[in-house]
């Protein structure tokens, strides 16, 4: 199949989870660091059409493992310069599929804290140099490729939530203009959003806004205690498919679902391994704004033009309705204003003749939800003003 010639965003990529077998390899070699010989597949192990920049070896219906291999991959990274190289490799590779757009989770407590006769110490020189490298690696990507990234930050759940507060607290000393969101994130079994009261308030102060891990391996009621303390986007947020009334909700008050659809088939339960159980086109059917997202790009083997490609492949979302999923992740990106207009306009100026009449079509037929209409007719709206 070719490429899919489609503008693309990320709204949900760790960027720890980005790193590549080649390049945990490389990044092992440069700090000393002995390479377990069971983390990766050999080659001629796998498919390496498929899994194009090698293939970690772990149990896909185990999460234990997935998260022990996460750790281990994540142990290579011993310098600011490491972010430098892996945020370069992860941009660089999906700017050339198109990714127009990308917002990279950050974990503050893993990248700059460590533990000293048992206090947790933040190192605000170690996260500045860190975040410095990663904006060095966004310009050299920005020299060949019209790519806008930001920094989402992440409170680990499963930590706690004097953590999670710790971490907010770490960023309103150390702000950088790039971090516009804060992520509730790591194992949903861990606390109640209630729990993170705090947190949820120096969010709101700090004015970073919020789009929380909910409903992947929780039922939909995380979702409904994510928007109830302020979250305007849902990480993975599948499992709404549950509950018809928080379809409403969530189609209503326009909250976007970012959905990431090799992550979810691996470590979702419910899906059985079987990417066709996968509640992708129903919660679009009925309405639900919906983006495609890599999540741990590198752990799980995938890149954007790959979702994309299933996405088309096994669920048969059409052009125009990629499209649609593109336009819906600028609309809820955490960008200015001026910046998202800016992407808009160059996901609308990829329309070709052939999508604006596929476009009236749609909005003639008007067998779409109406909210996908709404969308639609906005569309055509804004391609009418354009030159």
């Amino acid at each position: 199949m070719n490429k899919l010639i489609v503008p693309k965003v990320i709204l949900h990529e760790h960027v720890e989870g980005s790193i590549t077998p080649f390049m945990a390899q490389k990044l092992a070699k440069k700090n000393h660091i002995p390479f377990p010989n069971s983390l990766c597949y050999r080659a001629g192990e796998y498919d390496a059409k498929e899994y194009k920049n090698g293939r970690y070896r772990y149990n896909e219906s185990n999460f234990i493992e997935f998260i022990q291999t996460y750790d281990t991959v994540s142990s290579f990274l011993k310098t600011p310069e490491d972010y430098y190289a892996i945020t370069f490799d992860f941009l660089h590779r999906n700017a050339e599929q198109g990714l127009i757009y990308c917002e990279l989770f950050l974990s503050p407590f893993h990248i700059c804290t460590t533990e000293i006769n048992g206090e947790i110490v933040w190192h605000k020189d170690r996260f500045c140099q860190t975040l410095a490298q990663m904006d060095e690696a966004i310009i050299a990507v920005q020299k060949t490729h019209d790519i806008t990234v930001r920094y989402h930050i992440i409170g680990v759940r499963h930590l706690g939530a004097k953590i999670v507060h710790d971490t907010l607290r770490f960023i309103q000393d150390n702000p950088h203009h790039f971090i516009t969101g804060f992520n509730i994130a790591g194992n949903e079994k861990a606390g109640h959003f209630d729990d993170f009261h705090d947190s949820h308030q120096l969010a709101t102060q700090l004015h970073l806004q919020k789009s929380y891990h909910a409903g992947e391996i929780e039922s939909a009621e995380s979702i409904i205690q994510a928007l109830k303390h302020g979250a305007v986007r849902i990480g993975h947020g599948i499992r709404a498919i549950e509950d018809k009334n928080l379809i409403n909700e969530l189609v209503n008050r326009k909250i976007t679902l970012e959905i990431a659809l090799t992550s979810n088939r691996i470590l979702v339960n419910e899906l059985h391994g079987d990417i066709h159980n996968h509640p992708i086109k129903k919660l679009y059917d009925q309405g639900v704004r919906i983006t495609l997202n890599t999540d741990d790009a590198g752990i799980f083997g995938t890149d954007i033009e790959k979702e994309y490609q299933i996405a088309q492949s096994i669920f048969h979302f059409s052009r125009l309705e990629l499209l649609d999923i593109s336009l819906c992740g600028i609309h809820a990106a955490f960008v200015e204003d001026s910046v998202k207009q800016g992407l808009t306009n160059k996901v609308l100026s990829s329309f070709t003749a052939s999508d604006r009449t596929t476009l009236q079509q749609a909005i003639s037929l008007n067998n779409y939800h109406p909210a996908i209409i709404e969308r639609f007719s906005e569309y055509q709206r804004l391609l009418g003003s354009m030159p």
